[in-house]
């Protein structure tokens, strides 16, 4: 009796304290004593929301908001304008006091909103209508889902080289895309098959060759029967989220998990003021854990969804006096100039990439180069650098350049690149160095390997080009005879093309010509020296399929 009544109590003290637990956990923090908000003066009277931080202390966000780069076209499901891309900049204190329309290929006719970049800012991942190359995507019945895409970005912030996300769908939405700490993995939101409610948060992993994995869902431990979406990866890898399946003040709250694995992590309520009773979403914080933005359509607000800046009170310091420093000796500083031009004809090379390394392997400058070729970087004095260059259809160039050791002096540096290929006789032919052959020899020499290998990287980089290895000969000798050697040198070099650079008889044929097409006067009776007919013992590689290069 003794050891029931034990055990009675035992089981009744353990159920309270779990009760007790579980209760504890589902408590809503409130930390509006810990926290300032502060509704944006850009907001508008429609919808503002998805502010992602950019560089330069600028922030991207999304917004419906009347504007002249807006396409002026308004979507049924609110009766306000599609969503843009717009970029804030004159921030004070978290406040926007200025923003611009986003430039370049962002932005389409319908929704653009939550993005993502990687580590150094040169890609992007976005959320927009089923759009691309100016053709909609229409579910089965009859309405544009949500998709992401990616971009790179120039160095002046502009996206260009739009492609879409493996995984998008005519039938599922995907969208609010985030990326890991590492950038090895895309998490996202989305409703695609297998989703266990509304909106659940899934992931891809990323290969090192650029490619994504097939999507995985987070699981029971974050995701609902109902719906799951902005997430957010923040930078000490706390994964935030919305959701109106787990519980809250009023519709969608924000949420959050404490550690990396978020399939098992407790999943809390982030509290007020974050969370109302209406919906709160798109929640970021910037790198120092104190500060961020978060979208509500709160009470009080000045239009639809507003964005809320908010700022920890362990950001506020004291006023500090002001130390006054020596003045520091005037650094040298000059700048080195340059133009990209064609190595034949000279002309400015519009469109070729400029990219300027330092001593220490770090990218200083990289960017396209305008119609007169010109490009400059401002550099502290006697600074060595590499200078990289390249543009479609010509072949790379490297060059190493020293800036000048005199204080404001500018050093001025051309950078040439040679075509890939050139017209010889009616052909299209790869432009590399001659290949002369010693007479009556068809052996390939040290120096006809080192321009047989430029052949093979033409070939890796354009793997639809079909080339002919052609071989002539000098005039001496007789026909017959010099038309069988020039087809063994033509053999030569292609056999050494084949077995170098893997590929088979569809991809590179030979051709003896003989003495049929000398490039200069010395044919039969006329006196030339060895130098003259030495010029005429050569091998070209024409691209038989010209269109498959253009």
């Amino acid at each position: 009796m003794y050891r029931l009544k034990f055990s009675f109590i035992a089981l009744f003290l353990f159920t309270a304290f779990v009760a007790f637990a579980q209760e504890e956990n589902n408590r809503i923090p409130d930390h509006s004593d810990e926290y300032e908000l502060k509704n944006l003066s850009i907001n508008s009277v429609n919808s503002d929301y998805g502010v992602t931080y950019f560089k330069n202390g600028k922030i991207i966000f999304s917004s419906t908001r009347k504007d002249p780069d807006n396409s002026g076209r308004r979507w049924e499901g609110n009766h306000q304008p599609f969503l843009n891309f717009y970029v804030g900049d004159s921030i004070v204190e978290g406040d926007v006091l200025q923003y611009s329309s986003l430039q370049g290929e962002a932005n389409s006719k319908f929704h653009e909103s939550n993005c993502t970049f990687n580590k150094d800012r040169t890609k992007v991942y976005f959320t927009r209508n089923t759009f691309y190359e100016n053709k909609k995507g229409l579910s089965s019945d009859r309405i544009m889902k949500l998709s992401i895409y990616i971009a790179d970005v120039a160095p002046d912030g502009k996206w260009y080289n739009i492609v879409p996300f493996p995984y998008n769908s005519d039938e599922y939405n995907n969208g609010h895309p985030t990326m890991s700490l590492d950038g090895k993995k895309l998490y996202f939101s989305s409703d695609m098959p297998g989703t266990m409610g509304n909106s659940d948060v899934f992931f891809c992993d990323i290969t090192g060759t650029g490619t994504f994995t097939v999507p995985k869902s987070l699981g029971g431990n974050v995701n609902t029967p109902g719906r799951e979406s902005f997430p957010f990866i923040a930078p000490d890898g706390t994964l935030y989220f919305s959701s109106d399946g787990h519980g809250g003040l009023g519709k969608l709250d924000i949420f959050k998990t404490d550690s990396n694995e978020y399939e098992l992590a407790a999943v809390q309520n982030i509290g007020e003021p974050f969370n109302s009773s209406r919906d709160d979403i798109a929640f970021v914080l910037n790198n120092n854990l104190l500060e961020g933005y978060f979208a509500s359509n709160r009470p009080g607000g000045k239009g639809d969804d507003d964005i809320y800046y908010f700022m920890s009170d362990k950001l506020k310091k004291k006023e500090e006096p002001v130390v006054v420093e020596p003045p520091k000796p005037m650094e040298c500083k000059n700048a080195i100039l340059g133009t990209l031009t064609d190595a034949n004809d000279g002309v400015f090379l519009e469109g070729g990439l400029v990219e300027i390394i330092d001593e220490e392997g770090n990218t200083v400058f990289k960017s396209t180069v305008g119609e007169n070729g010109n490009f400059r970087i401002n550099t502290k004095c006697d600074k060595r650098f590499l200078i990289k260059a390249s543009k479609k259809y010509y072949l790379s160039e490297e060059l190493e350049v020293t800036s000048s050791d005199v204080n404001g002096e500018e050093k001025f540096i051309n950078v040439s690149l040679i075509p890939e290929v050139s017209r010889s006789g009616g052909k299209l032919v790869i432009d590399i160095e001659s290949i002369y052959f010693d007479y009556d020899d068809f052996r390939i020499t040290k120096q006809a390997a080192v321009e047989l290998d430029k052949v093979i990287a033409f070939m890796l980089k354009y793997p639809e080009v079909i080339v002919e290895g052609g071989s002539h000969t000098d005039c001496r000798g007789g026909e017959d005879y010099n038309l069988k050697l020039s087809t063994k040198r033509a053999q030569s070099t292609v056999k050494y093309i084949m077995e170098n650079g893997g590929f088979d008889s569809s991809r590179i044929s030979a051709k003896g010509y003989g003495e049929s097409a000398p490039v200069n006067n010395c044919v039969d009776g006329v006196k030339c020296t060895e130098t003259e007919h030495a010029l005429n013992r050569r091998t070209e590689f024409a691209i038989v399929n010209p269109e498959a290069y253009q």
